[in-house]
């Protein structure tokens, strides 16, 4: 599976550096951005961009025999060799999975992109002004959610589980855009009863609060594909085509 997205990832950068480039001012092209200052800027064309793969292998529970993370059929599942250490429950819908450290506590977790049965907020029940929540879902019921999944001392579970998303996540990426040392959380979100087929309408970079995930910067458009690419410069960048 690696293998094969490698392959996939960079005939897509490929097919970036030949296309037509639509540009803004300076040369700046509106497909790839940059995360400077707190603010997502678009970057200039590379003809060394090398796009990011991520792991699917990691020691999650640091007993020195590495886990691998895996989706299947919508099952998010983690093991050790053939193991089966983790496995997401049957109701969610697991669209995309990837190894990451959001939450900057050095410990790796397993970043989920679920849908599952809407469920509003429990303290809305005796709010005055409750529903803040009620809008965020589809016309099935089902609504969007970033979950990490980690080693939690004897066994995997939930390290954090987002509420519904205002807007549901279509794809996402994490990647250290600032050379840091800490990771950000790219997303590319759409509108919750939009067909398949219709482009995503924001991209936007979060980064960790300590207990939740706020928005750092954003830009509205129509993107169809997300990737993560590290420039000549050692830059990493963020390529929407």
């Amino acid at each position: 599976m690696m293998f094969r997205r490698r392959f996939l990832l960079l005939g897509f950068a490929a097919c970036l550096l030949i296309s037509p480039a639509p540009t803004t001012s300076g040369g700046r092209d509106n497909r790839i951005w940059r995360l400077a200052e707190a603010r997502l800027e678009p970057a200039l064309l590379s003809a060394n961009l090398e796009p990011l793969v991520p792991s699917e292998v990691i020691d999650f529970d640091g007993d020195g025999r590495p886990e691998t993370l895996s989706l299947v059929n919508g099952q998010a599942l983690i093991q050790t060799g053939k193991q089966i250490r983790w496995e997401s429950p049957q109701a969610w819908q697991v669209r995309q999975v990837q190894i990451a450290d959001l939450n900057h506590d050095s410990q790796p977790e397993a970043v989920l992109l679920v849908w599952r049965t809407f469920q509003p907020w429990p303290i809305d029940a005796w709010l005055p002004h409750g529903g803040r929540i009620d809008q965020f879902h589809n016309s099935d019921g089902m609504s969007c959610h970033l979950i990490l999944i980690g080693w939690l001392k004897r066994s995997f579970g939930e390290r954090w589980a987002g509420s519904a998303l205002a807007q549901p996540v279509t794809t996402f990426a994490a990647a250290d855009l600032t050379g840091s040392g800490k990771q950000f959380l790219v997303t590319l979100e759409a509108e919750y009863d939009d067909p398949p087929s219709v482009p995503a309408r924001n991209l936007k970079v979060w980064e960790w609060n300590g207990f939740g995930f706020t928005v750092v910067s954003q830009e509205p458009g129509a993107f169809n594909q997300l990737v993560i690419a590290r420039a000549g410069n050692g830059q990493l960048l963020i390529l929407v085509p």
